[in-house]
């Protein structure tokens, strides 16, 4: 008991000695005279005038210093922003400097700190001078020059370690701000030697004003060297993973370029004197220890990407990856960077080249591929990655080899030498597969040249034979000449910025070569198809003074076109698509399709063309149009929406991905239509010429013209398809003989004398039914010399009764208009010198007549008029005819 009682009396003391310090302490520390003491311990431990904005100490459990609000000033030669800055500081106090009375900081917390590293003009880093250095490398560089305006006097410090969490670095060059940082640092800077320092930290790249999603996380490691001597040596190692393309790109250029997948990066760089040993990312990229020069960094790098596509496109298994390794050295203060071995690997491809960049005052770069060799199947995969569309099933069996050599700042080929001994592309459901022949590419004074690389159809093989065009094997009687064999070439001088693509060879069906289009994702016949021979002989030059532009033509004979919405194909018996400077025409020398020989052209809008309403120019010819035939074509007629099954074929689109409506809006021509003869049931036009235009949604033809019943009829005619079609029609009829209109033998017969008159009609819907239940419109007609054989118009009113003879009009003009599928006669007036016929009445679609016949005359010597109507009422065939007699009245009544 006796120890107890002494002991418990020791431990209240100290315990009463340790509250009041603690106590003192939070006083004093309040204090002006302690908080500037703390601030120079702290100004002495960074090397760097500190401003604090409070203090507080702890005594236990063991001695710490919290500092809130704290600023470290920058060194003036690299400006005068903020070197550090930090939210709350702790600092632990060594027992053995208080035992020796003396106030030392060991391990520094900060917490949110942020840091700016600012490179000067000199190439020199602020963080250089403030990490302290070894005594024997302080002495050495005590007659330095010095960069800048004079820096503060070095401070000795004994700062250990350096703990941070959730800080925060910015760059800058001289006074210039760099858009990229690093955020949520965590980590440590720790001593482990005089003048060496061990870093360990992890942090998130961050790019202003763009918006990340998946950046990665950034792992340094290693140790570097403290003030004075430049960081160097040093050796540290960096792993950045989970990082996307897409955000890859975002923080080196600022934007998003549409690509997709993953990229890693491991590294490792060494300075200085060698250490120990090799800083290695693996045992392929160690770094090499040997022969230092000064200021150089030697450097290992593995960049690997994987599932790369486009942006729209939906990741695959098969989607391409890249590994690249880089070993070289980094001359930072020369701005010479060497790669001395740089190997570039996909799944079956590879190459190896040097490279090495010069940042002097001119900059210059040079890429030399020493070995390249790369499968056909890489460059599919590629494709595929980028191209929307591209068929399954799609293999390539070729190999590229060769080397290249750029140099220059933008990079220039300068050397190059490709080539391969052909292969093979299949395509999954097709018996054909496309045969390429050997090519190679070389560069001759500033001129690459590739020769012409034969492509041909070759065909599945078959019990020891292979296929013919009919089907039939053939046997083994050698090779036949293939009838499908295209040459493409290539010529590009790079100093004149100008070349040319040759392309030239025959197919002995387009169709193929349409499927093989389709299957790398070109469908250039939406809607249509094609099938015969074709020949080709084009050439795409580009000038350095103009934009590239197709030249050339392609022959097509015996081809079948098929569209949707047509019934039959049209037979191309001979036809050309023409390129002059870039402008398409299409040359129709013979075509038969409508039941009609055809031919004509059609081709991209002229400037200087009087038509020009459209994007494209058609002037077609027809010899003969049958709306019958034309019904068989595209019918059945009542069928609603031919029109737009027609339309995909000459727009270029998909029929089931668009509407009719869509697709009328998208097509853009204009020209001019000429049929030397039109049936329409017994309507026969002769020598029909038609100019008008087709675009948004909107029909207009501005003049048409035929001979009609041995006269001449211009009209005019407005259509619109949308939310209904609707068409508007004005026509002008000009010395129409009756005696030619499409009526029955027996009418026409009795019919002479000569008509003209206007139409003005309007109607909407489609299909016939529908368009004749809704025409309406007016017209008016003037005739000469009517006259009707077999009837006395005068003499049957008179007696009420029919008489045979002759109804003769010297002139007659009246109005008429249509609607509710009725044909209506108002006030028709027929002259026949001393008397006068006026008709009125209707005559409706199924002819039925409701009219009056009226005949006028004057009384002798009173002035009046007097007559008789005649009423015919019933079909035209057999009218019911009755007479009424009028009372004289004076000629205003």
């Amino acid at each position: 008991m006796n120890p107890l009682r002494k002991w418990w009396k020791v431990v209240l003391l100290a315990a009463a000695l340790v509250a009041a310090a603690q106590i003192a302490a939070s006083v004093l520390v309040r204090t002006h005279r302690l908080h500037n003491y703390l601030s120079a311990r702290l100004e002495k431990a960074f090397g760097r005038p500190v401003q604090v904005k409070h203090f507080n100490i702890e005594m236990l459990p063991t001695p710490r210093v919290y500092a809130s609000g704290v600023t470290v000033s920058e060194d003036p030669a690299f400006g005068y922003e903020y070197f550090l800055r930090a939210e709350h500081l702790a600092a632990s106090l060594r027992w053995t400097g208080i035992f020796r009375g003396r106030f030392e900081l060991g391990t520094l917390s900060l917490s949110q700190p942020s840091l700016t590293l600012v490179r000067n003009q000199q190439g020199r880093w602020n963080l250089e001078d403030w990490l302290p250095p070894a005594k024997h490398v302080a002495e050495q560089d005590a007659h330095a020059p010095v960069y800048g305006p004079d820096r503060a006097p070095a401070i000795a410090n004994r700062l250990e370690k350096i703990e941070f969490d959730d800080g925060r670095i910015d760059f800058k060059g001289g006074e210039v701000k760099e858009p990229f940082a690093l955020t949520q640092v965590n980590g440590s800077v720790e001593q482990v030697s005089p003048g060496r320092w061990k870093l360990t930290m992890e942090a998130q790249p961050w790019r202003s004003g763009v918006t990340l999603q998946s950046t990665g996380t950034m792992r340094v490691r290693g140790d570097i060297a403290g003030t004075s001597a430049r960081l160097q040596p040093a050796s540290f190692t960096v792993r950045w993973d989970s990082v996307s393309l897409a955000d890859l790109f975002r923080l080196l250029r600022g934007k998003d370029y549409g690509v997709r997948g993953t990229f890693a990066l491991e590294g490792g760089a060494k300075s200085g004197a060698p250490a120990s040993g090799a800083v290695a990312v693996d045992a392929n990229t160690a770094i090499p220890g040997d022969s230092f020069v000064a200021g150089d960094w030697s450097f290992a790098l593995k960049a690997s990407a994987a599932r790369i596509h486009r942006w729209d496109l939906s990741e695959r298994d098969d989607n391409p990856g890249l590994t690249a390794t880089v070993q070289g050295r980094w001359n930072v203060a020369l701005g010479k960077l060497s790669a001395e071995n740089v190997v570039v690997e996909s799944p079956v491809s590879n190459i190896h080249a040097t490279a090495e960049i010069r940042s002097a005052s001119t900059p210059f770069l040079r890429v030399n591929l020493d070995s390249v060799g790369i499968q056909a199947g890489d460059v599919l995969a590629w494709y595929r990655a980028f191209r929307p569309v591209v068929a399954d099933g799609i293999t390539a069996d070729e190999f590229f080899s060769g080397s290249l050599a750029l140099q220059g700042w933008p990079l220039k080929l300068e050397a190059m030498d490709l080539s391969t001994l052909g292969g093979r592309v299949n395509i999954r459901g097709m018996d054909n597969a496309v045969a390429v022949g050997p090519g190679r590419a070389v560069l001759d004074q500033s001129t690459l040249v590739v020769n012409p690389i034969r492509l041909s159809i070759s065909h599945a093989a078959v019990a020891g034979g292979r296929f013919a065009r009919n089907g039939t094997t053939t046997g083994n009687r050698g090779p036949e000449k293939n009838p499908d064999d295209v040459g493409v070439g290539l010529i590009h001088n790079f100093a004149e910025h100008a070349g040319e693509l040759d392309v030239q060879g025959q197919v002995a069906d387009v169709k193929v070569v349409l499927d093989v289009a389709a299957a790398f994702g070109y469908t250039m016949n939406r809607g249509w198809d094609l099938t015969g021979p074709a020949r080709a002989n084009l050439r795409r030059e580009w000038p350095s003074s103009s934009r590239s532009n197709w030249n050339g033509e392609i022959d097509v004979s015996g081809a079948k076109l098929a569209a949707a919405g047509l019934n039959q194909p049209v037979l191309l018996q001979q036809a050309r698509l023409v390129w002059v400077n870039g402008r398409k025409r299409a040359q129709i020398f013979r075509a038969d399709g409508f039941g009609a020989t055809w031919s004509g052209n059609i081709l991209e809008d002229d400037p200087a063309s009087p038509l020009r309403d459209g994007a494209w120019l058609a002037i077609l010819n027809a010899d003969h149009l049958d709306a019958g035939e034309l019904d068989r074509w595209v019918g059945p007629r009542s069928r609603p929406g031919w029109l737009e099954r027609l339309l995909p074929s000459l727009l270029g689109g998909k029929a089931k991905a668009a509407s009719g409506s869509e697709l009328v809006r998208t097509l853009n021509v204009a020209g001019e239509l000429r049929v030397d003869e039109f049936t329409i049931e017994k309507l026969k036009l002769q020598h029909v010429r038609l100019q008008g235009a087709l675009h948004d949604l909107q029909l207009n033809i501005a003049d048409g013209q035929t001979q009609w019943a041995g006269g001449i009829v211009r009209a005019r005619m407005a259509a619109t398809f949308l939310p209904r079609p609707r068409y508007d029609v004005e026509a002008r009829l000009t010395g129409v003989d009756l005696a030619q209109l499409p009526v029955a033998p027996s009418v026409l017969s009795r019919l002479g004398g000569v008509a003209s008159g206007t139409l003005r009609l309007k109607t909407t819907g489609v299909g016939r039914d529908e368009l004749l239940q809704k025409l309406s419109g007016t017209g008016d007609v003037h005739v000469t010399n009517l006259e009707f054989r077999g009837w006395d118009m005068n003499a049957s009113v008179a007696d009420g009764e029919a008489h045979a003879g002759v109804s003769r009009w010297p002139a007659g003009d009246g109005d008429f208009s249509i609607a509710n599928r009725t044909v209506a006669l108002v006030d028709v007036r027929l002259d026949g010198g001393a008397q006068v016929t006026l008709i009125d009445g209707t005559v409706s679609f199924s002819r039925d007549a409701n009219l009056s016949v009226e005949t006028r005359r004057p009384v002798r010597n009173t002035g009046a008029l007097e007559g008789q109507v005649l009423k015919i009422v019933g079909p035209l065939e057999r009218p019911r005819v009755t007479r009424a007699r009028i009372a004289p009245r004076q000629p205003a009544d």
